[in-house]
């Protein structure tokens, strides 16, 4: 039977797990709907149990912990991308599909062995610190506002084809330039800036 994260499945409901709409009308809808709320109940469970957070802190963590951006990123760290069954119609398995087949496998462990077994393959396979799980602009507001640095995300340019722009920003702090980073996306170069910024605050 197929293994993923630690668990090995005992039924093919496996595959439809992992069966795309475009591929199949038995596909991960129905266990994608199921996933997405043990998923949501599961890591309030475990911020709640393992930090002294505010009730807005535990709802920010939670939120980046399940946010498109870091299920794609715990899909990824699995290799789980070779078992998704897409229709012809579909090339690419992009981060929502990620996200939906990832919630849908939590899904099936959940139909086929409970809520513990879940609760492991998260454990085991998710980052779940509140601190990492915020991204680097957060991180960086957090900081310069403990310090009461002043700063801005200023844009510079963009370059490139109007599909394939590539976007320049530079961190402002205090009134210099403390970081400089391009990326596909001006919200990603801005994350980049805010990781350069603390690397050299915090060395």
């Amino acid at each position: 039977m197929t293994k993923i994260g630690g668990y090995e499945f005992k039924t093919s409901l496996i595959d439809t797990a992992f069966t795309h709409s475009s591929k199949s009308a038995e596909n991960y809808e129905r266990l994608e709907f199921l996933g997405d709320s043990i998923l949501d109940f599961l890591i309030a469970d475990i911020l709640y149990k393992n930090n002294n957070l505010k009730e807005d802190e535990l709802t920010r963590s939670r939120a980046n912990i399940v946010s498109e951006e870091n299920l794609s990123k715990v899909f990824d760290s699995l290799n789980l991308q070779k078992m998704v069954k897409l229709g012809k119609s579909l090339k690419v398995v992009t981060k929502a599909i990620k996200c939906d087949v990832l919630e849908s496998v939590i899904a099936t462990i959940y139909l086929e062995s409970g809520l513990n077994a879940c609760q492991k393959f998260i454990t085991d396979n998710f980052n779940l610190s509140p601190d990492d799980s915020k991204d680097y602009k957060t991180k960086f507001q957090e900081f310069a506002q403990k310090n009461k640095y002043q700063f801005q995300y200023d844009f510079v340019k963009s370059e490139g084809e109007a599909h394939n722009l590539t976007f320049y920003i530079n961190l402002i702090v205090n009134g210099m330039v403390v970081a400089s980073a391009s990326a596909k996306s001006k919200a990603e170069a801005e994350k980049q800036c805010a990781k350069i910024a603390l690397e050299k605050y915090k060395g």
